[in-house]
């Protein structure tokens, strides 16, 4: 018998197989799929570990997606880098979000990437004489302005009846209002996870935990797509954010495996990391607290002067909501 008698014969067969196979309807071999390339840009936090972990397990080349993780450090360059077209998806702040709609930045919001306000924190120094929330007019509190950590704290003065700037705000950036604090130059913090607690451990009995934020604030962000890239793959949108739902599933029945992916990336240790997931709820759904927060922010930053005007939020996370609703009747079990 010839070879090229051999090969046809071989081909024949495999090609019969096949046939039996679908005309029994089990489903013959899978071929591999042509991956549509996208730029992530990632703030390099514990939050953002969905889409870390997403790319580093092969979760959204599993959806078809071949992902370039682009570090950032804040997410204004996250906002930045969707709006310029350098980056594809990201990671962004619920306020970030806000002022992109509020400003009419080319992208939107898709899906929660992570919850929890009681990531963020108040911190006071026990010489300060705070003792509670009243004690805060006219102290010094070290906070990010224009972010949920300054909207927490407007929150906290208002629930007491003070004015929401009662309280003496010193800029600061995440990582370095912890050094603050322990140099004595501010009175309090108001910070996220991990840095709240590795600014509580090195201050040790001079370091008050006062209140934890999650009544007040939502925490974490949303999965945000550029509207150049959803425009070109429309019909892609839907599997990103099944994607990303999987990777936060894997996070939430694997932590340990995750925080140890996520302190590699952020070049941290995995306790320090395992220290913020324990605050984080990295369910995908944007559910009622998420949307009565979301308006609170939009008046927050319209008082502050970064909204030019009001947002009708409602109107903006229609496509996530529409997407949200779909995906949870056809996978439920990523909700487990």
């Amino acid at each position: 018998m010839s070879n090229k008698f051999q090969q046809f014969t071989a081909g024949l067969v495999s090609m019969l197989a096949i046939a039996a196979l679908i005309s029994a309807g089990i489903p013959g071999p899978v071929y591999a799929q042509e991956l549509t390339k996208v730029r992530v840009a990632v703030i390099t936090t514990a939050s953002t570990a969905p889409l870390i972990v997403g790319a580093r397990k092969g979760i959204f080349k599993k959806y078809g997606f071949d992902v370039e993780v682009v570090p950032v450090a804040t997410g204004v360059q996250a906002s930045q880098a969707l709006a310029s077209s350098q980056a594809d998806w990201s990671g962004s702040g619920i306020e970030s979000t806000v002022v992109a709609w509020g400003t009419e930045l080319p992208y939107q919001a898709y899906a929660m990437y992570a919850k929890g306000g009681d990531a963020y924190g108040l911190l006071v120094r026990k010489d300060s004489g705070i003792r509670k929330f009243e004690d805060l007019k006219g102290k010094r509190v070290a906070v990010t302005n224009g972010t949920a950590l300054a909207q927490a704290l407007s929150q906290v003065l208002l629930s007491v009846g003070l004015p929401g700037n009662a309280a003496l705000r010193v800029n600061a950036t995440l990582s370095n209002m912890g050094s603050m604090m322990v140099a004595g130059s501010v009175d309090a913090m108001v910070g996220i996870e991990p840095f709240l607690t590795l600014a509580q451990e090195q201050m040790g009995s001079n370091g008050v935990l006062l209140a934890r934020m999650g009544k007040y604030v939502q925490g974490g962000g949303f999965f945000a797509i550029s509207n150049k890239w959803a425009d070109a793959n429309r019909d892609k949108i839907p599997k990103a954010v099944e994607a990303l739902w999987e990777a936060e599933h894997f996070i939430r029945h694997n932590q340990q495996e995750a925080a140890a992916i996520v302190a590699e990336f952020t070049k941290t240790e995995p306790r320090v990391i395992n220290i913020a997931f324990s605050h984080y709820d990295f369910n995908p759904l944007i559910d009622k607290f998420t949307q009565e927060s979301i308006v609170k922010t939009v008046d927050f930053l319209v008082k502050e002067g970064l909204l030019p005007g009001s947002v009708n939020s409602a109107k903006h996370l229609e496509n996530a909501l529409r997407i949200e609703k779909a995906l949870a009747a056809s996978r439920p079990d990523l909700l487990n």
